[in-house]
């Protein structure tokens, strides 16, 4: 199976496009030739892929997966409501045309009549045991996404004592991880259909996280504390505080984390694709 995988930029495209797609031994590109097209046997758009190529696909007649993560223009679109969403989300599924759209969670899945694919772990991280004290807590991502979240965990970090980490080079280096989203960066659909690529990457390194209620976190239901106010930070650093708490998370990431790694996550998406190819033989 001849697999064409096409999208651009930094962050969901380099995990759920270049990582997917050499794990699938697709061909990878941004910028693809219409030669690209007809050797394909299936395409693969990523994000606004979509709308920039889908006319270019239909053109070679070729089975079209729209995978849709991440296609509103961000920040700008974060503040739309959930039927504004609903209705962006349709008018570009109406405008891409494809014969598969896969969500981010399932709960996007269910709103494109598409299916759902879980965002894989990064590459070597693998679940380790719970130390015996809290020194650091960790934040993968970019700070300004934080927003008031942000100097609430710096604050009480340093009130225990603790170090507060951004993007360290090792997630393990982590004690209990946080995840938050605030202001522009945050809104109905990040809370609805965001990856939740930070609690995928929490379950695989075996830790805790204290994150905002959201679809991912009800789909994926990592340990840690699901907390809607920075005034809640406290009593979840102080629950997982505790030694015997971290370890359970570690011993369920242990069973959990597999599920969860790119070779398994790209042998799901080869067999929808298969699926796609075979309906349109």
């Amino acid at each position: 199976m001849k697999i064409l995988f096409v999208g651009n930029g930094n962050g969901s495209w380099k995990i759920r496009g270049e990582q997917l797609g050499a794990a699938l031994g697709a061909r990878v590109t941004s910028v693809p030739r219409a030669a690209d097209f007809v050797w394909a046997d299936v395409v693969v758009l990523v994000k606004h892929a979509g709308a920039a190529f889908a006319e270019a696909v239909h053109r070679a007649r070729k089975p079209l997966v729209w995978d849709a993560l991440d296609f509103w223009r961000q920040p700008e679109e974060n503040g739309l409501d959930e039927s504004q969403a609903r209705a962006l989300l349709q008018k570009q599924i109406a405008t891409i045309r494809p014969s598969l759209t896969i969500g981010a969670t399932e709960a996007m899945a269910a709103a494109c009549g598409g299916v759902y694919l879980p965002h894989h772990s990064w590459q070597g991280l693998s679940p380790t045991p719970a130390r015996d004290v809290v020194t650091t807590v960790v934040y993968e991502g970019k700070r300004k996404h934080l927003g008031r979240w942000g100097k609430a965990v710096q604050s009480e970090c340093a009130r225990r004592g603790w170090a507060f980490v951004i993007n360290p080079p090792d997630l393990r280096v982590a004690d209990i991880i946080v995840a938050f989203r605030d202001g522009p960066w945050d809104g109905w659909m990040c809370q609805q259909w965001k990856s939740g690529v930070k609690l995928v990457n929490a379950i695989a390194a075996g830790r805790p996280v204290a994150t905002q209620p959201s679809a991912a976190a009800s789909e994926l239901y990592p340990d840690g504390s699901f907390i809607e106010s920075p005034e809640d930070l406290s009593a979840a650093f102080d629950l997982w505080a505790s030694r015997s708490y971290r370890q359970a998370c570690f011993e369920r990431a242990v069973a959990l984390a597999p599920s969860l790694t790119l070779e398994s996550v790209a042998a799901k998406y080869r067999q929808l694709l298969a699926a796609q190819l075979e309906r349109a033989a």
